[in-house]
């Protein structure tokens, strides 16, 4: 619906007066031809009709396979100036071999927004596109292969036995402490099928690397997440706060692992109480001093989350 929107209002824009608009919020103009400059490889900001604006935000840009990114936008939309509504959608850039972007779909969609937006805003998404895949770190580099006669190995985890088909490593790549193996600043999880040997490997990036002076071994779980038969996996992706947040990697019918944004534990705490026969994942926070939420999240005939809470005041001894 939200796409649908989007894509109704940049049509309006190319028949409508266009003016330059200032974002209360980020001091970024657009011009004319509605194209924008990205700032701080991090937004960009679209126009959709005469006293439209929406924002895109990157909150989360994960390696997704061996030639695309996946990157996780907050998006606002602005109505003269003022807010109007806000909501996630996640897109997967996809590169040729030269690192040249050639494909832009929203996850679950098969259409290229490179060919149906209209051209001002396809510029936008492209700059974009170069940005991020021109940064330093590139998301596409190889795990290294390190000589363990010259440099000291590489700190991993190995989990072997939390699933009967996979084995996952855990492993740094980058320290900021090099010497000491302490403050890991890149991480690979390496999926390994028991049966066939192979390996896939997928970028980890925390919410923050500032937390962590060794790698997060002691908060994976493999567990079957969203009812589908198959084996999931949860790693922490933030430490603060009062309970750790989890990113939920689910894995499809061809083996692969993806950190999907429509699973409603996305970067929340880890789904523990789950019933397989009810398709029910129920789970508890404190919230205070004196109370606690039960939330209950319960898998749809037609694959669709329902959601509820309630807060109990907590038994006093």
């Amino acid at each position: 619906m939200k796409y649908a929107l989007i894509l109704v209002l940049i049509f309006f824009s190319f028949f409508s007066s266009k003016k330059k608009i200032e974002n209360p919020k980020q001091t970024q103009n657009i011009s004319n031809s509605q194209k924008t400059n990205v700032e701080n490889s991090k937004s960009f900001v679209i126009s959709c009709g005469s006293g439209c604006a929406m924002t895109y935000i990157a909150e989360n840009i994960l390696k997704n396979d061996a030639a695309s990114l996946k990157v996780k936008f907050k998006v606002k939309m602005y109505i003269d100036e003022q807010l109007t509504d806000t909501y996630y959608e996640t897109y997967l850039f996809s590169y040729d071999k030269n690192k040249e972007i050639e494909k832009i779909t929203i996850e679950g969609k098969n259409e290229n927004i490179l060919s149906n937006l209209m051209p001002g805003a396809q510029d936008s998404f492209r700059e974009f596109a170069t940005e991020i895949i021109n940064k330093k770190h590139s998301f596409f580099k190889t795990k290294k292969n390190i000589n363990k006669t010259c440099q000291p190995s590489t700190k991993s985890c190995e989990f072997k036995n939390l699933s009967n088909k996979y084995k996952f490593i855990l492993e740094a790549e980058e320290y900021k402490n090099e010497k000491e193996q302490k403050y890991p600043t890149s991480a690979w999880i390496i999926v390994t099928n028991k049966k066939n040997g192979k390996s896939k490997e997928i970028h980890y990036e925390p919410n923050s690397w500032t937390s962590y002076q060794d790698l997060p071994c002691t908060n994976f779980f493999v567990k079957d997440f969203n009812f589908d038969g198959l084996e999931d996996f949860a790693i922490v992706w933030d430490q603060g706060g009062v309970e750790k947040l989890y990113e939920y990697y689910l894995q499809d019918k061809n083996g692969n692992f993806s950190a999907l944004a429509s699973f409603p534990l996305q970067h929340g705490i880890l789904a523990e109480n789950i019933d397989l026969a009810n398709k029910t994942i129920t789970t508890q926070s404190i919230v205070g001093c004196c109370h606690i939420n039960i939330n209950k999240y319960k898998l749809n005939s037609n694959t669709t989350w329902e959601s509820s809470s309630e807060q109990h005041e907590l038994k006093k001894k």
